[in-house]
This record gives structure tokens, C-alpha cells and sequence, in this order.
């Protein structure tokens, strides 16, 4: 992983910990969705299954 994958990472992550912070039930319920789908995605063995 290069600084620019790291750079959107850390970004994305800023903006999920905000909308889990300051927002409402849904808006935290989506920002932990969206969370697992990406660390998902990142984990060597669930890769291949999503």
C-alpha cells in the first residue's frame, strides 16, 4: 500500500468518524456499514469471498 492508498483511506475514515460522531441513528448504522464493507474488502481472506 502507497501513500495515495493510504491518503483516500485516512480521508474516508475522517468523514465515516464524523458521520458516526455527529449524526443520528441511521447515519451511524451506515457509517459502520460502510466501515465493515471496506475493512471487508481489505482482509486477505474475505476478499475472496465478496
Amino acid at each position: 500500500m502507497n501513500q495515495a492508498d493510504m491518503m483516500k483511506y485516512g480521508i474516508a475514515a475522517g468523514i465515516l468518524f464524523a458521520a458516526y460522531k455527529y449524526g443520528n441513528g441511521m447515519v451511524k448504522a451506515g457509517a459502520l456499514a460502510i466501515a465493515a464493507g471496506v475493512v471487508a474488502k481489505r482482509t486477505p481472506y474475505l476478499k475472496d469471498v465478496l
